[in-house]
């Protein structure tokens, strides 16, 4: 492992500062900077997180509150080895942990499943609102043996604020730089003293586009959310409890700034349309004006709804054995439409195919999704042998369906007024099913092994087709019968199963120290390409599994020098990954592409060989199975507490990525930037510090707190395009108790230095001749108050 030689001075330079994984959680509210008794449930059951035989970090209601975590993105500052990025949008979040992550483009299952109140979050628009949290956990490595849906990096597991038998709650007010203001409210209302209680939270968030628009359209980078949640609890008896979750998000604004970043030689789109003087010009215009001011073509928006139902029932069958079935309706609506390439339309000049003086749109881009999904999972568990035995059983349903118009509109090199992409319909149904076991077992005192099996079925269904016009108009029963409202619309199918486990074992060693060991197998499925695919493309309409083996060793440890209490935690962990699936980008028939003439529909004229830019893969991104990769690294945390009032925390994570084998075949690898397999949305190197520090101000005044965090990650690439390394700072000041008071004010600032660093991209083929991407949040600053009332 090359890329872990150095780790000797990182680990003395995290010896100095210390751990991020420390918070509270949702079963257990211990007093910020402790550093034990943190309890998690990454495993089904409450365990501290220093005996927890898995990689995690943990997050509570006060860490959310004290690091400016607002949103699912701003978990990357706290969270080392985890990269976040919009897919085509920031209300498509992709997480990836270890390498694994949602492809960049098309339809594929997720390296890494976001889960609200235990229910897996929906593929498409799985961005989660983090108001009134009680915990967030990240676990990194293949899961799916003790819960939900199977996965090969990792699961984000987010807790909401469950209602509780004290009349009480909070209200919170913010305003800040970009006039950004939120508002959020919590009521907990106690029905019986022990029977019924109600919990409901909203929040409201509103804020003008830190990147100006010089062209169509308004603002960028703007927000405009409201969501609501409503809880009850139900416990009849001491042996039944049901928690009913409704909740609401509705977002619509302008969306995400692309920005144009660079224009490359040819030869490429560009120089065949003959676009590029024209490109070079704009890319000029952009660098002196900046990234905040963009020059777009279209009248973006970005327009999301969410609603669901939770329901959670927990029924104590016996002393021993408990029965718990959690069911989830999730619909999940997403429209957003954006200039793609970050440019103004193009004048052609004649030096390509297109003649001198029409106006070019380069690539734009929108994407349609109106989903259902039911899910429901049962468990049952229990104990045995005098509690030295712990087992659990369990079945996992997914049905997911479309119920509007759902697939991509994605222009490329199109004539304003003159030529026209069409709307690409894509209709994916997908259900899951997999039963699962683990038992833990104690054969010496602090001395475990673990063993737990899952087999999964899958089975994927796409209609796709292609639309008469540009606008979003059909109906997944048009699109199954064929109708004339679609062309060549055709139903894939693929299906694929799979038997995965882990096997471990642990041993608390002493009171300071915990040990642990374990090997895994995950699994995601395969998926279908859209549209019907012709010519050379024809095989490639279904790509195949992808499976992980991978093994993981950690320690953790608590111990004291004199007063000063310390924590040291590592797990270094590698991974082989089997075909695994990769997008290749820029299939898009050019207009160079000729059948009449010599080579005329040779790559990367043309995906396929036909000339049909109706046919091309959407979005000119194809899923396949690349061939074989080794992900190896090491998960680092630490935790210095000199005093009571002080602490230093740190994490880091190093990863060293291999490419064991190409099997991509001869006629797609002109499109791929080297050939070996590529690693998408992975950092090698990130590292979180962070400072906490209780003033000496008197307690009648207020609890005074000064918190500090800094971010990290190097370089990232995103299909051609590389992301460059960043650092960040965040501060904030909290005043708890002002007064005596239950009131809390406190003032913030995000990105302290104003860095100008490219989150993800967006359009990142090489094919093409451009890159462009969203930039990261600028310096934001603001107050907020808080006023916590009741029990």
């Amino acid at each position: 492992m090359k890329g872990i030689r150095g780790f000797i001075l990182p680990l003395g330079l995290l010896l100095t500062t210390s751990q991020t994984a420390l918070a509270q959680s949702s079963t257990a509210a211990p007093q910020e900077g402790a550093t034990s008794d943190i309890v998690v449930t990454a495993r089904r059951t409450a365990e501290n997180i220093q005996e927890t035989p898995v990689s995690v970090v943990a997050f509570g209601a006060d860490s959310l509150r004290q690091a400016n975590i607002r949103d699912t993105q701003d978990l990357l500052i706290k969270t080392p080895g985890v990269f976040l990025a919009g897919s085509g949008g920031r209300e498509n979040t992709n997480f990836s942990i270890r390498g694994q992550s949602k492809a960049l483009a098309g339809n594929s299952a997720p390296g890494v499943i976001s889960y609200f109140a235990e229910v897996p979050s929906p593929t498409t628009g799985s961005s989660i609102p983090t108001y009134d949290l009680s915990s967030v956990q990240v676990l990194k490595g293949p899961q799916g043996t003790l819960f939900g849906r199977n996965t090969t990096g990792g699961a984000i597991l987010y807790y909401p604020t469950a209602p509780d038998y004290k009349l009480g709650g909070y209200a919170k007010a913010s305003y800040g730089n970009y006039d950004a203001r939120l508002l959020e409210a919590a009521l907990n209302i106690p029905l019986t003293s022990d029977t019924l209680a109600i919990r409901i939270a909203g929040q409201i968030q509103k804020r003008d586009g830190w990147t100006r628009n010089i062209g169509i359209g308004g603002d960028p980078d703007d927000l405009n959310s409201r969501a609501i949640r409503g809880s009850i609890l139900f416990e009849p008896s001491a042996a039944f409890r049901n928690t009913v979750i409704v909740d609401y998000y509705h977002n619509e604004a302008v969306g995400g700034a692309s920005v144009l970043t660079d224009v490359l030689p040819g030869p490429n789109g560009l120089t065949a349309t003959g676009t590029a003087n024209a490109a070079l010009v704009q890319l000029a215009l952009q660098r002196a004006r900046g990234p905040r001011v963009i020059n777009s073509d279209v009248d973006a928006f970005e327009r999301v709804k969410r609603f669901g139902i939770t329901n959670r029932t927990e029924f104590d069958l016996s002393d021993d054995i408990t029965f718990l079935n959690i069911f989830g309706y999730r619909r999940t609506k997403i429209d957003y439409y954006s200039s793609v390439d970050g440019l103004p339309t193009l004048i052609a000049d004649g030096s390509g195919a297109i003649p001198a003086g029409l106006p070019v749109t380069i690539v734009g881009g929108r994407q349609t999704s109106d989903v259902r999904q039911l899910s429901d999972e049962v468990q049952v568990k229990g104990s045995a042998l005098g509690n030295r035995l712990d087992w659990l059983v369990g079945a996992f349903y997914l049905d997911s369906k479309p119920l509007g118009p759902s697939g991509t509109y994605i222009p490329v090199f199109i004539l304003p007024g003159i030529t026209d992409a069409r709307f690409n319909y894509s209709f994916y149904s997908e259900k899951s099913r997999a039963l699962f076991g683990n038992v833990n077992y104690e054969i010496a005192d602090g001395l475990h092994v673990n063993l737990g099996v899952r087999h999964t079925w899958d089975k994927i269904e796409a209609c796709v087709g292609g639309g008469l016009n540009n606008q979003p108009v059909v109906s997944p029963e048009e699109c199954a019968d064929g109708a004339a409202t679609i062309r060549n619309s055709s139903v894939n199918k693929t299906s694929s199963k799979a038997l995965t486990w882990q096997l471990g074992v642990d041993w608390k060693a002493s009171d300071a120290i915990f040990l642990y060991a374990v090997t895994r197998r995950g699994y995601r499925a395969g998926g279908i390409n859209s549209p019907t695919l012709a010519g050379r493309l024809a095989p490639f309409q279904s790509f195949a599994p992808e499976k992980v083996t991978d093994v993981e060793v950690g320690i953790r440890s608590d111990f004291t020098m004199g007063d000063v209490k310390l924590q040291f935690n590592a797990s270094p962990f590698v991974g082989w990954y089997n075909n695994v699936q990769v997008p290749i980008s820029g299939l898009n028939t050019q207009a160079s592409c000729s059948t009449t003439a010599a080579g005329g529909t040779n790559p990367p004229k043309s995906p396929d060989g036909d000339c049909d830019a109706s046919n091309d893969p959407s979005g000119g991104t194809l899923l396949v199975n690349a061939g074989k990769t080794r992900v190896a690294g090491i998960d680092l945390s630490t935790r210095i507490q000199p005093t009571s009032t002080l602490s230093f925390d740190a994490g880091a994570t190093f990863l060293d990525l291999k490419s064991r084998s190409l099997t991509v075949p001869a006629a797609l690898q002109s499109y791929l930037a080297a050939l070996k397999v590529p690693f998408n949305l992975v950092a090698k190197t990130t590292v979180t510090a962070g400072l906490r520090w209780t003033l000496p101000v008197p307690r009648s005044l207020a609890e005074t707190v000064v918190s500090m965090d800094y971010y990290h990650s190097s370089k990232v690439r995103s299909s051609d395009q590389v992301l460059h390394a960043y650092d960040l700072v965040n501060g904030r000041l909290d005043l708890n108790g002002v007064g005596g008071s239950n009131a809390d004010i406190s003032f913030f600032v995000r990105n302290l230095f104003d860095k100008k660093y490219l989150a993800s991209s967006n359009v990142g083929s090489a094919a093409l001749g451009i890159f462009s991407g969203f930039y990261g949040a600028p310096r934001t600053y603001g107050v907020e108050v808080r006023y916590r009332f009741g029990d």
